[in-house]
């Protein structure tokens, strides 16, 4: 198939042929091939922790935030539904929304907070950072009303306007919501 003229000009120097482009994909797809299977096996091992839910994507992070969050409080994950604006809930009833990041910059801010104030919105906010190698590195479990009322959560503007919000961990001052101090493979 020709390349038009449009797509020529972005192709210069530098750039791989389709032939090169080919034989990295074959290259590459073996490993891919391990990866998507041991995915699957990490997956069937991590539902069994579920509660039923379904683990979706590739989210290795958000998937080990809730099952290590179900886990050390001993909750019960609530299914993915725009029913709720929480992930687990204790036996106590608290509802708890856990974000978790891994690495080592960069992983202090979550994702999007859809909304901080009202009846549904969860009573806790727990933070998991995971090392490099996925292993736990250190958890909070922040109270919600808490946080909101002091500020810690932080508009998220788009196109100039408010739309959502984020929270910004501050590993060297939120030691009294630390609930997992320890590393587990010792990479801190």
């Amino acid at each position: 198939m020709p390349v038009s003229k449009y797509i020529r000009g972005f192709l210069g120097k530098g750039t791989m042929s389709q032939k090169e482009l080919e034989g990295l994909w074959l290259d590459l797809r073996k490993h891919f091939e391990v990866l998507n299977q041991q995915r699957g096996t990490i997956r069937k091992k991590l539902e069994q922790y579920a509660d039923g839910k379904k683990l979706k994507g590739d989210e290795y992070v958000g998937w080990l935030g809730e099952i290590n969050g179900k886990l050390l409080l001993n909750g019960k994950l609530v299914p993915d539904s725009r029913l709720y604006s929480h992930d687990l809930v204790t036996k106590d009833r608290k509802r708890i929304s856990i974000k978790a990041r891994k690495g080592e910059k960069g992983w202090k801010h979550t994702g999007i907070i859809p909304e901080i104030d009202g009846p549904e919105c969860p009573t806790h906010l727990m933070f998991v950072h995971l090392n490099k190698d996925y292993s736990v590195d250190r958890i909070w479990l922040y109270p919600w009303e808490k946080m909101r009322k002091t500020h810690r959560f932080k508009p998220k503007k788009v196109r100039g306007k408010p739309r959502a919000y984020f929270f910004v961990v501050s590993p060297e001052s939120d030691g009294e919501y630390l609930v997992y101090p320890t590393t587990i493979s010792g990479n801190r």
